[in-house]
């Protein structure tokens, strides 16, 4: 496993008719904190968003892009307006939109200290082929994982249960024949994992307390925060730019800097050269 990566865990639960996964994803945490210049409670946040999006691409066979979005609906007093984290097999980036006028909610917890409430939640799921699945959903909660719950039961129609703590994402989610006695026990050792086990044991023992489930590992893939933009696609969005428009932000040199929001790198493009 490359240094900058992190495991997810993919694994079932015969006992439960249940399957689930795992990730602890501290390279991805850091080094989007790092990019992003975030630190405290903002960075864990953004960093919770990430795996949140990773999981639920976890969660859908065959996919191909996994978006979620978290939009305030305080108007402008919330410091934090966006977040949003895309997952792809074996990558996930995203971003945070700062509100220089919002204030902070001492009197709250959580989010909703930072983006008010409720929240609005929408998730694009792109398989690959046809329309990409998109809905939006309005919840009240201090926490992620109670907003993600919120989908993936209500939006989803999957009975699932949801940890986000630290740099860790678990999810469980109920297979066709799962009745609630079956899915009481899957839950019930879930509850009985401390927050100390989640952050430091190894992902397999960890999941030996799923022993009496029958729990089985049946694969993992790596994860690193990592982006895919190129000049060809910041180009892209030049397009939506009144030529005028265009000509003055480059000014003599015919050039504009365009940075990306999800990296932060930054290209040069000679608007001469560009199709527009």
């Amino acid at each position: 496993m490359a240094d900058n990566e992190d495991r997810l865990i993919r694994f079932l639960l015969p006992g439960a008719q249940a399957r689930g996964a795992f990730i602890r994803a501290a390279h991805i945490v850091d080094k989007a904190g790092e990019i992003h210049g975030l630190q405290g409670e903002p960075a864990a946040l953004f960093g919770q968003s990430l795996i949140a999006s990773i999981l639920l691409l976890s969660g859908s066979k065959g996919g191909m892009r996994q978006v979620l979005q978290l939009d305030s609906q305080s108007g402008q007093n919330t410091p934090v307006k966006r977040i949003l984290a895309e997952a792809r097999p074996g990558m996930v980036r995203g971003y945070l939109d700062w509100n220089e006028l919002g204030l902070h909610d001492d009197s709250a917890a959580g989010i909703t200290a930072w983006m008010g409430k409720p929240l609005r939640t929408s998730v694009v799921r792109d398989l690959g082929f046809g329309q990409p699945y998109i809905s939006t959903i309005e919840h009240d909660s201090d926490f992620l994982a109670d907003h993600i719950l919120h989908f993936m039961t209500q939006s989803a129609q999957i009975q699932s249960d949801v940890v986000l703590y630290g740099n860790v994402g678990l999810l469980l989610e109920a297979m066709p024949g799962s009745d609630q006695e079956h899915w009481f026990r899957a839950v019930e050792l879930l509850a009985s994992i401390s927050n100390e086990t989640l952050t430091q044991e190894s992902p397999e023992k960890l999941l030996q307390r799923f022993k009496s489930l029958d729990c089985k590992i049946v694969g993992e893939d790596r994860y690193a925060y990592r982006c895919n933009c190129k000049p060809e696609s910041m180009a892209a969005a030049l397009h939506n730019i009144p030529a005028d428009q265009l000509t003055d932000l480059a000014g003599e040199s015919g050039i504009v800097t365009l940075s990306c929001q999800y990296c932060n790198n930054s290209y040069e493009l000679d608007i001469s050269t560009l199709d527009l």
